[in-house]
Formats: structure tokens, sequence, C-alpha cells
């Protein structure tokens, strides 16, 4: 279950492949007789299965993760399906959830197939029986941002930089910051130039639009006595950089695909949505 935990709940941080998200659900196969599943749930046998699931399920995803508020809710269709891995739905919401690094506000993950299969072999491994498409949610705020960027994972990013030779080896990178405002995006680096002691700034505008389901960058300006420097140059080293690529790729996974239909910015937050597959396992 770790496999799938992990999945669900670093998705939007997964090395994922972008790209149309089209899904068509699986016909229910392999569930118990009818009369079991009555049997299941007039007595209240599913009913208690999917609490114990959920309680289970919650305390898994939390020893992966942070989250002040978690909610998990888990239908099934008999006590013996959900044992086996079939179930109707599977919803996971979160607030404040920080993920190898990575800070979010909120997210809600929600199964769109009524039939959902995931197995485990004799040797304990997990396995995803049918692809598993999700409606998926995201709210970052401006401070989730930056606490992001804090983190040791993205200053080894700024490290590599800082280290490279060529063209980048004309600076030090000092800090990175972001602000949300006017509906854009603001990213702010300082940065030092050898021989001149003072720190200088550089300020980089964007608006975030969707393209073929991943985030870009739009109507990119570079600021104030920014304009000196090459803008082409530092949206490259701002492309190696960036907070919100970095969100999305920090968790190696290529076993899901998710595309993204919208993205804004208000009121100092981020807030995106799309589909996410966890794509089933070859057997």
């Amino acid at each position: 279950m770790k496999k799938v935990i992990l999945t669900l709940i670093l998705l939007m941080f997964g090395t994922i492949s972008f790209g149309a998200c089209e899904y068509k659900c699986a016909e229910p196969y392999d569930l118990s007789s009818s009369a079991s599943r009555l049997f299941s749930s007039v007595t209240g046998q599913r009913y208690i299965s999917q609490e114990i699931g959920e309680v289970i399920l919650k305390k898994s995803i939390l020893k992966n993760i942070s989250s002040k508020n978690l909610k998990t809710e888990i239908k099934s269709f008999s006590t013996r399906d959900l044992k086996a891995g079939r179930f109707k739905s599977l919803e996971i919401e979160g607030k404040n959830v920080v993920a190898q690094g990575v800070n979010i506000s909120y997210f809600k993950a929600k199964t769109l197939c009524d039939f959902n299969y995931i197995a485990t072999t004799k040797s304990g491994d997990v396995i995803i029986k049918e692809d598993m498409p999700l409606a998926v949610e995201v709210v970052m705020t401006e401070d989730d941002i930056n606490k992001t960027m804090e983190s040791a994972e993205y200053k080894r990013l700024v490290d590599d930089i800082n280290g490279l030779g060529g063209s980048f080896n004309i600076f030090q990178i000092n800090s990175t910051y972001v602000r949300l405002k006017n509906n854009k995006m603001y990213y702010v680096m300082k940065y030092t130039i050898p021989f001149v002691k003072k720190p200088k700034e550089v300020v980089l505008s964007a608006d975030l639009r969707v393209e073929n389901g991943e985030i870009k960058l739009a109507n990119t300006a570079l600021l104030g006595n920014s304009m000196s420097l090459d803008l082409n140059k530092f949206s490259a080293i701002l492309n190696y950089i960036n907070p919100l690529d970095f969100s999305v790729k920090i968790q190696e996974n290529r076993n899901a695909k998710f595309n993204i239909s919208n993205i804004k910015i208000e009121d100092k937050k981020i807030s995106a949505d799309g589909i996410m597959i966890i794509l089933k396992d070859k057997e």
C-alpha cells in the first residue's frame, strides 16, 4: 500500500509523465457474490471494515508526510472485497501538508471510477490491477512556496547553479523567494558578482497558464534595474530552480500521468486542479 499512498499524496511532486489523461473505467470483476455483499451491508460489517480501512490508511499516510488535518474516506463493496483490494472509491483530503520538503496548504484526491482494484502479491508487493484515475485539487500559498524554497532539497538545486561553470559562473545566488501579487508570480533572486561587494537583485514577473496539461510561465518580464541582465540567461536559470517545477518533480515516480486543467493566482495563493491516472502495473 505504501507505493499507492506515496503516489496519491505526492502526485503533484512526482516525476510524472504529463499529457492527455483520457481514461476508461474498468468493469467490476472478481467481486464477492451479491449475497455476500448484501450480508456484509445489512450486518454492518462493510461499514466497520470501511472505518478500519480509513484509520489504517490515515496512519500509513502520516508515516510519509505531515499534516495537521488529514481526512480519508473509503467506500467498499463488501468486507471481503475490501480485504482483497477491490473498492468503490477513495478520497484523501489534507491541509497544511509537508511532503519531502514541499509545503502545500490544501490538497484533495478522489477516484473517478466506481471500481478500483489494488492487489497484494504473496511476496507483499502491491499491484495496481487497473488504471486508477483521480480528480486532484491543490492550493499552495506564497508562504508554502517560500518554505519549500528553504528546504534542503531545493537548496541543493541552487548549489548546483552556483557550482556550474560556463556562462553561469559570473555570479553566485545568495537567496531566492517568491511573491504572489496582482495575479502574477514575482520571483526574486539576490546574487553577487565576483569582485563586487554589494549584492544585486533581479526580479522576474510572470503569469501562469496551462499548456498541454503543464504549468507554463507566460508574459515573463524582468523588472526595474534587472533589465541589464539577459532575460534568456535568467530564464534558463529560473527554469532549473523554478519552485513550482521543483514541487512537481521532487518525487521520482513514473507510474502516473498528470494533466493540469486549470491554474490561477488569487489572494496570494496558487490553485490548480486536474486529473491524475495511476497506471496499472504490467503483470
